[in-house]
């Protein structure tokens, strides 16, 4: 462990402040002034970049990511688990290793989730509710070896709670997953529809105001 990856460590378990933003941004890491960072364990962790009016709750844990990257009002609640498996190639979009939540994303609280292939929420995906899993790798039983493949949430999709998101799966704009359901491996969802079950299935077209709105919080 070098020393700017020890001292990023050691800044991470710093209290919410502007002065932990500050000490991160004289690291060489991308921190708004606005963002609240919690107390997290980030260990062997490259890029960071952070934007305003970010929000990283506490008891969070990122071990070995190549890349964080939390856009404008973006959340990310407690005691979830990001990590990547490195003896692992990565998978060839340029995700590989990465967790990028876009502007007003949302992940909350107490999910496991594997970055080996990559992670992207884009602008309004959320992954609510407690207990799911991300997976972005897997055993290739016919060829004997572990592959990874990126898992992708377009603008504004959905994963509801207690959910298993399989490697290789890409949700369409305000795609939706009911919760406990499974995706298939390499599974596509298309736009504005629900899902359900094992392995998922489309229920019915859906919309609604949670599909139009202006911040990542949702709010009485």
């Amino acid at each position: 462990m070098t020393p700017r990856v020890l001292a990023t460590t050691l800044c991470w378990l710093l209290p919410p402040s502007r002065m932990k933003n500050a000490l991160l941004r004289a690291l060489g890491h991308r921190v708004h002034p606005s963002a609240h960072l919690g107390i997290c364990l980030v260990v062997n962790t490259g890029e960071i970049a952070v934007g305003e009016a970010a929000f990283v709750g506490h008891g969070n844990v990122f071990r070995r990511l190549r890349a964080l990257r939390i856009g404008e009002d973006a959340v990310i609640g407690q005691l979830n688990w990001f990590s990547i498996a490195p003896s692992l190639t990565p998978a060839k979009d340029g995700l590989g290793g990465m967790l990028r939540l876009d502007d007003h994303a949302v992940i909350t609280n107490r999910h496991y989730v594997d970055c080996s292939g990559g992670v992207w929420l884009a602008r309004f995906a959320s992954l609510v509710g407690v207990r799911s899993t991300v997976l972005t790798h897997s055993l290739d039983l016919r060829a004997g070896k572990q592959t990874t493949a990126s898992v992708v949430l377009a603008e504004h999709a959905f994963v509801g709670t207690s959910s298993t998101i399989m490697p290789g799966t890409r949700m369409a704009s305000r795609a939706v997953l009911a919760a406990g359901g499974v995706t298939a491996l390499g599974g596509r969802y298309e736009p504005n529809t629900l899902y359900g079950g094992v392995p998922a299935k489309p229920i019915k077209n859906i919309d609604g105001a949670y599909f139009h709105r202006a911040r990542a919080w949702v709010v009485q």
